[in-house]
């Protein structure tokens, strides 16, 4: 699996917009896209990061140089304050308990 870590920006007051745009991406990934997980910081709830892996690199960076990506990276930038930054690699280990306690 591969992926990238992304650290965003946002703009004050454009929190829930930044959000939706995410959201919109779920209900049609691209190919090979397995998961995403996105963080708000603590001591800066404008600063945001989001963690998204693929089936392989090929996956990843045919979704990246992809028309559409280009589409959504456009409108997320309309949120930021400046260009998010990029993290890319394999992932070597991931742990998650088959269900959340009760």
């Amino acid at each position: 699996m591969y992926g990238t870590i992304a650290k965003y920006s946002v703009k004050p007051g454009r929190l829930d917009q930044f959000v939706a745009e995410m959201k919109r991406f779920e209900g049609s990934p691209p190919e090979g896209w397995v998961y995403h997980t996105v963080f708000q910081s603590v001591s800066d709830p404008n600063e945001i990061w989001m963690s998204v892996v693929f089936e392989s690199e090929e996956a990843y960076k045919r979704s990246a140089d992809s028309p559409e990506m280009d589409q959504e990276y456009r409108r997320t930038l309309e949120h930021l304050t400046q260009e998010p930054e990029w993290h890319d690699g394999h992932v070597i280990h991931e742990a998650m308990r088959s269900q959340a306690p009760a």
